[in-house]
This record gives structure tokens, sequence and C-alpha cells, in this order.
């Protein structure tokens, strides 16, 4: 029990960091956690001989994501053709577009370089690999309003699905992929984590008030479970418990970042779109 309110603290204090450094320092951050889940994944699949090529990959697309864009809106003050193409953020959104078929192209590349052949076990990883960056490079480029109302989302959504799950859960959500969830817990964490995410998002003026907020709130939780039932699937695959022990009685990043990744991109889209 100890462990675990240790491995809380720690999670608490970094995204507290989050919301209290200046941005760069925030994309820092981000990266640090994205390092720590790729080496996590390629640790966990047992396919160590690509974590390199891996790693690069996420970070080139990382620091083209982050920070080419600051040096095109510099010298659009001088050019303005380049501030036309890309200070409205197009560039930004394009390459997120773009990023599964970059990284699925050069790690598979790679792969037939090296082994001359690739395995199923691959595709799981590449697919989860795609899906790690682009969750990532979303948490990276939203504004702190979005960040916040990410992390009411996934935590109020997490947390409540437990207490629920653990006092009235008595039928079983996905036993193959996680034994311990339960359809009541699902639905309580779905409803009280709409409820917390809507009072937040109208009151700190995230998003209007009205139904089709509370529907799209709704949405994102369900979808804040899904990327959890994603991360578990993954380790079933690979016979693992947890993602690794960085945190203590936590586990790994992943476990950690697992509903993160799929609420990202939503919010990244929607910040886009306001």
């Amino acid at each position: 029990m100890k462990e675990r309110l240790v491995g809380a603290l720690i999670v608490f204090l970094y995204t507290l960091m989050l919301f209290l450094v200046p941005r760069p320092f925030y994309y820092l951050l981000i990266y640090f956690l994205g390092a720590l889940s790729v080496m996590e994944l390629f640790n966990l699949s047992r396919l160590e001989r690509y974590q390199t090529v891996a790693l690069l990959i996420f970070s080139l697309l990382f620091l083209l994501f982050v920070y080419i864009p600051q040096l095109i809106k510099l010298l659009s003050y001088f050019y303005t053709s380049l501030a036309i193409s890309f200070y409205s953020g197009t560039f930004l959104s394009s390459l997120l577009m773009l990023s599964p078929f970059l990284i699925s192209l050069s790690l598979f590349t790679y792969a037939l370089i090296l082994d001359g052949t690739v395995d199923k076990d691959f595709f799981v990883v590449l697919a989860f690999f795609v899906y790690l960056t682009f969750g990532l490079l979303s948490v990276a480029g939203l504004s702190k309003r979005l960040l916040l109302l990410l992390v009411s989302i996934v935590w109020s959504t997490d947390t409540f699905a437990y207490l629920v799950g653990r006092y009235f859960g008595r039928r079983k959500l996905i036993p193959s992929v996680s034994p311990k969830k339960t359809v009541e817990g699902s639905i309580g964490g779905s409803l009280v984590g709409t409820i917390i995410s809507y009072i937040l998002a109208v009151k700190l003026f995230i998003l209007p008030s009205g139904f089709l907020t509370l529907l799209l709130l709704f949405l994102l939780t369900l979808i804040s479970q899904v990327g959890d039932l994603f991360e578990s699937s993954l380790k079933r695959v690979f016979g693992v418990k947890d993602s690794g022990n960085v945190i203590p009685g936590h586990g790994g990043v992943l476990d950690r970042i697992d509903s993160t990744l799929a609420v990202a991109p939503v919010l990244f889209i929607l910040g886009g779109v306001g």
C-alpha cells in the first residue's frame, strides 16, 4: 500500500509540473514520457533490437512536430510565403496525420534490412508504436486548458470505474483482456467522469454548455476506457503483467498513460477546430 501511495504521489507531482513549467520544459517532460514508453514497448515485446531505431524515429518526429513550426514562425517575419503556408498550424496537422505512414514505413524498412523478414509480433508492436507516437504528439500539441480537461476525463473515469467496480461490480467486462474490470465499473466510471469533466469544461470556458458537450465528454470517457483495454490487450499478447517498473506500485509509464494516448488526439483535433 505504501509503495502504491509513493507511486501515486510521483504521478501527481509529474502531472502538476506539466501545468506549472514553461512551454519548452513542458515539451521536454512529454518527450521524456514518450522515450520511456517506447523503451517499455520494445522491452515487453522482446524486440529490443529495434528499440534504438524506434527511439530515433520517435525523437525526430517529436522534434519536427514541436520545434520546426516555431522556426517557421520566426522565418515568416522575413518570408511572408512561409507565413501563409505554416503559421496557421497546417504544418502541425499535416505532420500528425502523416506520422502513422512515416513511422510504419521507416521501422518496417529497418526490420527488413536487419532480419530479412518480420513476424506477426512485429506488426502488433508496430501498430502500438504508431498509436503511442500519435497520442504523445497530440499531448504535446495541447494547450494547458485542454490538458486540464484531458486529465479530468482520464483520472475521474479511471478512479470511479475502479471504485464502482470494486464495491458494486458483478459482471466481468472483458475477462480475457482485463479480469478485474466490470460492466458496472465501466458504466459508473463513464457517468461520473462525464459529470466531473463537464463541470470543469463549462466552468473554465473550455467547452460550451449543452447536450453536445455532454455527449462528447461521455464518448471521451468511453474512449479513455478503450485505451486502457488496448494496452491491456498488448500485455496479454506478450504475457506480461505490467509494461515496466518505473513507478512504484503502478508498473510502467505505459500503464499510466494508456487512456491518455486514446483521448489526447480527439482533444488535439478539437483544439485545432476551435
